[in-house]
């Protein structure tokens, strides 16, 4: 069974969002809040009919439904009107199968959003019409405030007809969250496969003999005598005696008291990453025969090693269509580029859906900075190291703190590749800020991007004559000289060294000049343009929210 695309109608985020599925790996990757963890919910819900190991039905709840719908049907009941009941849909379309698999072929039909004759399967949480009655008689007396979600209920429906499907295609999926400390049926099923794999019936039969003699010894112990002897003088009821005891189990009880330890310490007491990367291990080995595995955060809690260990796991997991959300730039860019989904504004984008030239740039380039622009709440773009510490000194400087902090991630970037990162921008509709020089013809560098409109906001000197960052920030500076040299130019003989000279080393010692102007105990002016990239539109400071 495979995920050929999966259709979102109302629920959470998502109005009406159509995601086309890639047949092994889908990796979806956003800022916190963008919708990633509500596409692995859908595809959970409408294909197990569970949602966080519970069943839909029993966890209905009116947050469910997009924010934008809710409100329209609030302010339509507050102005007397009576809207249509909304409903949520969710859609899962498969892939044709290559062999006959007759439980999914009798999921094809023309039952879904799209009309399409193919196979398929969709979850509908919808109005309950036995309730109508109620309904209308709670608007007759003006008692209907919010979507009256007591009165729905949850079908289940194949693309071929009403009938329920979940136990089918249930049992072809697997989910694992890792931002979850909750270990138990991963665990548990590890503990009795082990049990029923490695001990005979003889040993079986010992075992439940030495857990009951070891129980029947402790109520035996000379404590738990004093102990009631003690209740027996003080507590009475009735006129019987009181005492304590251990409850009666039944003869496997002991499976469940039963834990797993690494190198003898006990799993429990092990870190967080330790019991992510064994939980995942265990997971993967216990789910080898599902089609389907969705995967939250597998980065969690994990070391740069443990993380490619990991990765590397679930790359082999051959034969599955594989459902991850990450905040990793590193996750996405091992995993491969081209199996991404960019999710942000309500909506998801293929990574492969820019230009050929730019996607090949992106596959191609080291490291594991390439999703930064996508993962920031704000972005600066600037052309190399110096400008980079220079735009996070004036950022200090007026804010008191780190660009990071406000949730701006100030990016160098080869300028030449300015565009490719604009690019992969328009794909999502994520503003940038671009610092760069002018290099003589500042009419040029803003026509360069213009294609990009309100998108870009470009930050350029605007003095031809001033061509780079140095003569800039020399410029502002030669009113204040004397203090500029002695924090940029740490030489024996300071005072010779003319503003020209200054200007020549800056050029020729980038990384070093702007260490020092970062790292200084004084302040020194900054260009207009790179105040403006800050949020600053004079030399005036504002207020830290920028």
């Amino acid at each position: 069974m495979r995920i050929k695309k999966l259709k979102i109608i109302n629920y959470k985020l998502f109005q009406n969002t159509t995601i086309e599925m890639n047949d092994n790996m889908n990796v979806f990757v956003g800022e916190n809040d963008s919708g990633k963890t509500t596409i692995l919910e859908a595809l959970a819900m409408v294909l197990t009919g569970r949602i966080n190991g519970s069943n839909i039905a029993n966890r209905l709840n009116l947050d469910w439904f997009n924010t934008k719908v809710r409100k329209n049907f609030i302010e339509a009941i507050g102005s007397g009107n009576t809207p249509v009941l909304p409903t949520i849909e969710i859609e899962a379309y498969f892939s044709a199968p290559e062999e006959d698999e007759v439980a999914i072929k009798k999921f094809k039909g023309t039952n879904n959003s799209l009309h399409e004759d193919t196979e398929g399967v969709k979850v509908e949480i919808i109005f309950d019409t036995q309730y109508a009655p109620a309904y209308k008689q709670l608007l007759t007396d003006g008692k209907v405030k919010d979507i009256p979600i007591e009165y729905y209920k949850v079908n289940f429906r194949s693309f071929a007809n009403p009938e329920y499907y979940a136990q089918i295609t249930g049992k072809k999926v697997a989910c694992i969250d890792t931002t979850k400390k909750d270990y138990g049926p991963v665990l548990s099923r590890f503990v009795s496969g082990s049990i029923n794999e490695y001990l005979t019936e003889e040993d079986l039969t010992e075992l439940r003999h030495a857990y009951r003699a070891n129980r029947h010894e402790f109520t035996e112990n000379q404590a738990v005598r004093r102990l009631n002897d003690k209740l027996q003088q003080s507590h009475s009821f009735g006129g019987k005696e009181v005492s304590l005891n251990l409850r009666e189990s039944g003869i496997d009880e002991w499976k469940g008291d039963m834990t797993i330890s690494l190198d003898g310490i006990p799993l429990e007491n092990s870190g967080f990453g330790t019991q992510n990367m064994f939980k995942s291990e265990i997971f993967l080995l216990q789910n080898s025969d599902v089609d389907i595995l969705i995967i939250e955060e597998p980065e969690n809690n994990l070391s740069y090693t443990n993380m490619s260990i990991l990765i590397s796991k679930l790359s082999e997991s051959t034969g599955k269509q594989l459902f991850i959300s990450t905040h990793s730039s590193f996750v996405a860019n091992k995993l491969g580029l081209q199996c991404l989904h960019l999710v942000a504004n309500e909506s998801t984008t293929p990574f492969k859906m820019l230009s050929r030239d730019t996607y090949d740039y992106f596959l191609k380039l080291p490291g594991y900075n390439t999703l930064r622009i996508l993962l920031a709440n704000h972005v600066i773009l600037v052309e190399g190291p110096a400008d980079e510490l220079i735009v996070q000194r004036a950022y200090i400087d007026n804010f008191g703190k780190q660009p990071i902090e406000n949730g701006i991630d100030v990016v160098a970037v080869d300028s030449l590749a300015f565009q490719r990162y604009c690019e992969l921008a328009s794909l999502i509709r994520k503003p940038l800020i671009v610092v760069t020089d002018n290099d003589g013809d500042v009419n040029t560098v803003r026509e360069r991007y213009k294609k990009y409109g309100d998108l870009v906001a470009l930050c350029v000197e605007s003095d031809n004559a001033l061509n780079t960052l140095e003569p800039s920030v020399l410029s502002v500076n030669i009113n204040d000289f004397e203090t500029f040299r002695s924090i940029i130019y740490l030489g024996k003989d300071v005072k010779s060294r003319d503003a020209e000279s200054i200007k020549s080393f800056m050029i020729g010692n980038k990384t070093d000049w702007s260490m020092r102007v970062f790292t200084s105990n004084q302040k020194i002016k900054y260009p207009q343009y790179i105040l403006e990239a800050i949020g600053v539109r004079n030399e005036n400071k504002v207020d830290s929210d920028g």
